[in-house]
Formats: structure tokens, C-alpha cells, sequence
């Protein structure tokens, strides 16, 4: 399994239970079994179909989920470039893109 997709998983966690919802309520929201919210809480790699729902149930932005999984998706992410600027020796994780990206800001990420 990923460090992304587990990523992934802990970011759809946090945003679900800021919500104040269930499984059982992401699920019906995105039109899929809770078995597949689930999987993807769980850091399983999912099928893109279920996650591109899951996605849209949670009101972010088309294709954030492809930016945090990058080559794990099945993308070449070499030219996307998450720290655009300070120092090149403070590493940057790219939470505070997110954040900006995702459309319900009020959630603490990390």
C-alpha cells in the first residue's frame, strides 16, 4: 500500500467526520457502497470511478484526488510542482496547496 493512498485515506477521514458524517452517510452521498468507503478509508487503492464519487460527495475540487496520489493514479506528476517558492531545503509536503484546493477550508488538515 502507498504512503498516498494512506494520505488519501486520513484526509477523506478527517474531512467525513468535520462534516459530522457517517460512512454509512458519505456513502449514499457519493452513490456507492459503504463497503467502498470502507476500502478507501482504509488506504486501499480504489477503483477511480468510486473515488471520483467520493470526491464529488465531499465537495472538493475535480482531480485533487489525482494531485495527492500523483504517479500512484497512473500519472507522470514530474511537472507538478507543489512549493513554489522559499527554500528549497525546507521541505514541503504540500499540505498548504491543498488546503487552497479543496473547496471546504475549514478543515485542519494536519
Amino acid at each position: 500500500m502507498s504512503g498516498n493512498y494512506e494520505r488519501l485515506a486520513a484526509m477523506i477521514v478527517k474531512a467525513r467526520e468535520a462534516r459530522g458524517w457517517s460512512q454509512s452517510d458519505l456513502a449514499n452521498l457519493a452513490y456507492v457502497t459503504e463497503v467502498v468507503i470502507a476500502r478507501v478509508e482504509a488506504g486501499n487503492p480504489p477503483n477511480m470511478v468510486a473515488l471520483k464519487a467520493v470526491e464529488q460527495a465531499l465537495g472538493w475540487l475535480p482531480g485533487i484526488f489525482d494531485l495527492i496520489l500523483g504517479q500512484d493514479a497512473g500519472q507522470d506528476d514530474g511537472d507538478v510542482v507543489l512549493a513554489v517558492d522559499g527554500d528549497d531545503e525546507d521541505e514541503d509536503d504540500g499540505s498548504g496547496e491543498l488546503r487552497e484546493l479543496t473547496v471546504d477550508s475549514s478543515i485542519e488538515w494536519a
